[in-house]
């Protein structure tokens, strides 16, 4: 029941929010265009006088004029059908999203940083100092001169033992 109720809601709200904006912006544009307003019934009024004093369609504009007005409805019904089957949170957050994503874009451009994720995340991380002494420990170790020549005789040894 909740949901049929919700859907119900999000068909309101979806309807009432795409039949301003179409309605809006249609008016304006071909008010702006042929200088008529289709919600005014003085300019219908216009329209059906031209009609009966032999009005034809001559020009271009004219086919126009004619096929605008002709798919205000269709376009309206399919634009409330596409809008209904968005993502109705989706759609609320589309200015949000664009928004945070021309920040990004803007700020990340003039960084010269890199920044790698997921690097070496699992172990810990050292200080600088002690992973410098670290590596001088083990490069001292391997350096001295009783370890190398240890390790020479000890060589040495297991050849001859293998030889016998």
């Amino acid at each position: 029941m909740l949901k049929k109720i919700a859907k119900f809601i999000k068909f309101c709200l979806v309807g009432t929010i795409w039949t301003y904006t179409y309605v809006y912006c249609t008016g304006l544009l071909i008010y702006l265009i042929w200088n008529f307003n289709y919600l005014s019934v003085g300019d219908w009024q216009t329209i059906s006088s031209f009609w009966e004093g032999g009005g034809r369609i001559k020009s271009g504009k004219d086919y126009l004029f004619v096929t605008c007005l002709l798919l205000i409805i269709p376009v309206w019904i399919l634009g409330w059908k596409y809008f209904y089957k968005k993502d109705f949170v989706q759609l609320l957050l589309t200015p949000v999203i664009w928004y945070n994503k021309r920040k990004i874009k803007k700020y990340s451009e003039t960084s010269s940083r890199l920044v790698l994720k997921n690097m070496g995340g699992s172990k810990k991380a050292q200080k600088l100092d002690e992973l410098i002494e670290d590596r001088m420990k083990l490069f001292d170790k391997n350096r001295s001169p009783e370890n190398t020549s240890s390790q020479i005789r000890e060589s040495i040894q297991e050849k001859m033992n293998s030889e016998k």
